[in-house]
């Protein structure tokens, strides 16, 4: 099958394979690095789930998925696959984020030695209890910096402040104390569930030309590759994979919370809950971007809110914002460094439910649509974006490609469906202090 997407110049070609694995290639004319990944449908999210072969819902530690990831590299001959892509001039990597874990290389040459090697190491899993054991020394290290980070702290405290127990309030990589629980049992059963190749898809992005030289039909080439590979392989029917979580309202879990560490300035973040929704096709991209444009419209870096907060010293610099949707819920966060942290708080709060009636200008509507879409746009020439990002929006039901498109047709009046997100209940903030700071600030 082929998309064609012509306001963008991009094309995409997928197929889905018997055993269930769906390939993407997007081509990139003229590029010579090419980005392949190879991503399962299953992240942090996924902890209550029915493995394969049973009947009851099981929960499984927090962060096993990230677990999983790192255990994969582990290759039966005793060596590490990062090691294998090196040896091949490959950079090697893999990714868990809540709803998906990607394992992926990049580079210039042996692409095709480098999907080979990908699709194997990835299905031939091998664990042992004396490496659970010894991953979980390494990933707990890898916590506790993590908790040792004042940004991470940041977006911790804000998440549990949002939300009660939808798994967005949990790090990816879980806790010190699920870690410990992981076993290898544990590990086989969350792979054979999840890492079917019904659950899976392959993209690559890049010069099918450059990949296969010597090819009269290099796209063909790409796909007969896969084909080949997994002709080798047997792996059990396809099923239903059937999930569980929490679902929540649009409240706020709590309104507000603090924390001290060992920093020079105080650092506080906003939040703000999208309650569980329903979306439907392309939906939840179309959403962030939406919200977006009003955050850019309203407190971005043009506009008089951000000029103001530098005049009142209510920020120290920059104002950092982002909008998440998971496909199911999200946030809206912004956050900053401030020596004033109750008077940024109030500031961007008072701004955010302003948004609940804003109208904005047709000029400025256009000028803000064009800034987020700009930097989408621009990002379209990194093959590692376009892969990555393209697998993301696809296990949110969104097309990358056709949302954009979609959006810069975008008109003004289609922002006022998402105002109804920006009501006090759903708001809640956070802040990291410095120790010595007085306790009540």
């Amino acid at each position: 099958m082929v998309k064609t997407y012509e306001r963008l110049n991009e094309k995409v070609y997928s197929e889905k394979l018997d055993n269930g694995l769906r390939v993407i290639l997007i081509p990139k004319p003229g590029f010579n690095r090419a980005f392949v990944c190879f991503a399962t449908k299953y992240g942090s999210l996924d902890n209550r789930f029915v493995p394969r072969d049973e009947r009851e819902y099981v929960d499984m530690p927090l962060g096993i998925a990230h677990f999983l990831e790192h255990k994969m590299f582990d290759l039966p001959s005793g060596d590490d696959a990062s090691t294998l892509f090196a040896r091949y001039g490959l950079d090697s990597n893999a990714s868990t984020n809540y709803t998906m874990t990607a394992y992926l290389f990049s580079g210039t040459a042996n692409i095709s030695a480098g999907i080979n090697l990908l699709l194997d190491f990835v299905q031939d899993p091998f664990f042992t209890d004396e490496s659970v054991k010894k991953e979980q020394g390494i990933i707990i290290q890898e916590l506790k910096m993590y908790l040792d980070d004042p940004n991470d702290a940041l977006h911790l405290g804000l998440m549990q402040n949002l939300f009660q127990q939808y798994p967005l309030r949990y790090d990816v990589g879980g806790t010190v104390d699920s870690i410990m629980k992981i076993t290898k049992e544990h590990l086989y059963k969350c792979y054979r569930t999840f890492y079917h190749p019904s659950n899976m898809d392959l993209i690559i992005v890049g010069d099918p030309d450059s990949i296969f030289a010597n090819q009269n039909n290099s796209v063909e080439s790409v796909f007969n590759l896969v084909r080949t590979n997994q002709a080798g392989k047997k792996f059990p029917l396809a099923m239903d994979i059937k999930k569980n979580f929490h679902v929540e309202d649009g409240k706020a879990y709590r309104s507000t919370g603090f924390s001290k560490m060992d920093i020079m300035m105080p650092k506080a973040a906003v939040g703000l809950k999208l309650p569980y929704e329903q979306y439907g096709e392309n939906a939840a991209l179309t959403t962030e971007l939406k919200l977006r444009v009003l955050i850019e419209a309203v407190l971005g870096p043009t506009s008089d809110a951000f000029q103001e907060m530098l005049d009142l010293e209510l920020i120290n610099g920059n104002l950092y914002y982002d909008v998440f949707i998971d496909g199911f819920c999200g946030y809206v966060k912004l956050q900053a460094n401030t020596h004033k942290p109750r008077q940024f708080i109030a500031y961007v709060k008072e701004k955010l439910l302003a948004l609940n009636k804003i109208e904005i200008e047709e000029e400025l509507f256009e000028r803000f649509k064009k800034s987020v879409l700009g930097s989408f746009l621009k990002s379209l020439n990194n093959p590692d974006y376009v892969g990555f990002s393209y697998l993301e929006c696809l296990y949110k039901q969104s097309d990358l490609f056709a949302t954009i498109e979609a959006f810069t047709s975008l008109r003004r009046e289609e922002l006022l469906p998402v105002r109804k997100y920006f009501v006090p209940e759903a708001l809640s903030d956070y802040t990291i202090l410095p120790k010595k700071f007085a306790a009540n600030y």
